[in-house]
């Protein structure tokens, strides 16, 4: 009977000490000086439209994601000013149309900073030869926002020498392209910037012609064969069809959203070939 229990008493002493070790083995958590941990997914950048609202945040999965005051915000404005607006929580809005730069940097230098990683248990790891309680001076990232209205007039031009048609909702392209041997069509359609689906533009220099497809493997594709890609030129929403044709003579494409013309071009040599996309 002495035999089984201190065998008993032996096995339950290793258990004991097993069950200890593992309790007190814990994961260290770092930060290092320069890191941002930004999900960039959450910052304002490229177009965005006029009423479009949002919040700058930390990664989810990173040792920052609770923390209220990560960065700081600088905004360098072009005319007009008060583009975009930025609290300091990163709360975001688009107030108008317009361009800025927005400056972020990581608050590692504030009370509030090292207060979280206090907090949360965290090591702060510094560059070397910095001073603990003294980072050198922040590290900055740069996004290029440019404010757009919620739609857009999409123009259409003509080249009566090259007899090509072109679509923009650039204003200035509009313009100067008059001055130069276009003829200015007037708006052809309108455009939601604020949803839809991207129509890209491609140029081919030695065709001179451009193209617009909805396929971005089409653009990406093309881009590997001649094509210059010219980026979005405006989005496909809305239940206004728009058509396409193409004349084997001229091989050209002619978009409208203009049924009657869709019809008569159609008995003078031009072929339709169906629905483009679609446009309020």
């Amino acid at each position: 009977m002495k035999k089984y229990l201190t065998y008993i008493m032996a096995i339950s002493s290793m258990l004991l000490i097993c069950f200890t070790l593992t309790v007190h083995v814990e994961a260290t958590t770092y930060i290092k000086h320069g890191e941002f941990y930004l999900d960039e997914s959450t910052v304002p950048q490229g177009k965005v439209v006029v009423g479009q609202s949002g919040q700058i945040r930390p990664l989810q999965d990173g040792p920052l994601k609770d923390f209220q005051y990560a960065y700081g915000y600088d905004l360098m404005e072009s005319s007009p000013a008060n583009v975009l607006e930025v609290d300091e929580i990163g709360n975001w809005k688009a107030v108008n149309v317009g361009k800025a730069t927005l400056v972020l940097y990581l608050n590692d230098s504030t009370q509030p900073f090292f207060d979280y990683i206090n907090q949360h248990d965290i090591t702060y790891k510094h560059d070397p030869g910095t001073i603990p309680d003294r980072p050198t001076i922040p590290i900055q990232r740069q996004f290029s926002v440019e404010v757009v209205p919620a739609n857009s007039p999409v123009y259409r031009l003509y080249q009566p020498d090259l007899k090509v048609h072109l679509y923009t909702m650039d204003d200035n392209e509009y313009r100067v392209l008059g001055t130069r041997g276009w003829k200015q069509e007037g708006q052809a359609w309108t455009s939601n910037n604020a949803s839809g689906t991207p129509v890209y533009r491609l140029y081919h220099p030695g065709l001179k012609v451009h193209l617009y497809t909805m396929d971005t493997n089409e653009y990406k594709v093309l881009a590997t064969r001649g094509w210059k890609q010219e980026g979005e030129a405006y989005k496909s929403s809305g239940s206004t069809p728009v058509y396409r044709l193409y004349h084997a003579g001229i091989k050209k494409h002619l978009y409208t959203r203009d049924a009657n013309e869709k019809n008569v071009l159609s008995t003078r040599g031009w072929k339709y070939e169906g629905v483009a996309w679609n446009v309020e």
